[in-house]
């Protein structure tokens, strides 16, 4: 039995060299060949047996499918995408491309706001545009899971789909726990505003109310789109309404109050 054992041992590639352990180590390797098997016959499984040496013995660690599942749910604890389908969770700061000095400034700015960044502490946002492919939401991206590890409670909204979302939350008397929580989260991040038509009532009642709430005490905000304020303000202005404009570009003041300026245009990544 014992000889069986060894020779099960010395034709794992893993274990082939074991040719000097006693009876004791032969039962705990011949234990770590048999489990480790099963393992690489079934690649789903959560844990994967490693043998320690030294003394010899199995232990259990996260396979790397479940390392990595574990690590997203780490990642996404803080931040919430109920309204957003292009959130980057690979995105990481180091990786966005600093090809000119546009972009090593963007870099450099939310840099700086990362390590600025204290919760209930004032500090101004941001707000990036440019044409599409140039990297925003790659970079809002990058922040969010930066400050999502120091405990930033953050909502990540793809623009298009929060408005859909508030929307049907009409239905089921959802809107107002919605907006409070776009009032409350620590930070506030908007992907590609000015890409779909607000009514009337969004504008004023939702987003204008909840930019409105969030630079009264403070509270940060990032905006990504296409458009420059001036063409966000006049993006927003409802032509059928006799001067609209004003209530647009109140709106578009506040934001500017509330962040800085950030321009990505010169560079596009591709598919």
């Amino acid at each position: 039995m014992m000889d069986e054992m060894r020779k099960t041992i010395q034709s794992f590639q893993e274990t082939k060299n074991f040719t000097t352990l006693n009876n004791h180590e032969v039962l705990i390797v011949y234990d770590y060949v048999k489990q480790k098997k099963h393992f690489n016959n079934h690649p789903n499984e959560n844990f994967e047996p490693i043998l320690k040496l030294d003394p010899y013995r199995v232990e259990l660690v996260p396979s790397r499918a479940y390392q990595e599942e574990l690590d997203k749910k780490d990642k996404l604890k803080n931040i919430d995408t109920l309204y957003n389908a292009n959130y980057v969770l690979e995105a990481d700061l180091d990786d966005f491309v600093q090809s000119n000095e546009e972009r090593k400034e963007a870099y450099q700015m939310a840099k700086t706001f990362i390590d600025n960044f204290e919760k209930n502490k004032f500090i101004k946002g941001l707000y990036f545009h440019g044409q599409n492919r140039t990297g925003k939401t790659f970079l809002i991206s990058a922040v969010a899971n930066e400050l999502s590890k120091k405990g930033v409670s953050i909502i990540f909204a793809y623009v298009p789909d929060l408005v859909r979302n508030i929307h049907s939350g009409i239905g089921d008397n959802s809107v107002e726990t919605k907006v409070e929580q776009l009032k409350y989260c620590d930070l506030l991040i908007l992907d590609d505003l000015g890409s779909v038509k607000m009514s009337l009532w969004f504008r004023d009642q939702i987003f204008g109310s909840v930019i409105q709430h969030r630079l009264s005490t403070g509270a940060p905000i990032i905006i990504t789109s296409n458009l420059e304020l001036r063409q966000l303000a006049d993006f927003l202005v409802d032509d059928s309404v006799s001067n609209d404009k004003y209530n647009a570009v109140r709106i578009i003041t506040r934001i500017e109050e509330m962040t800085e300026t950030v321009k990505l245009s010169a560079y596009r990544y591709k598919k």
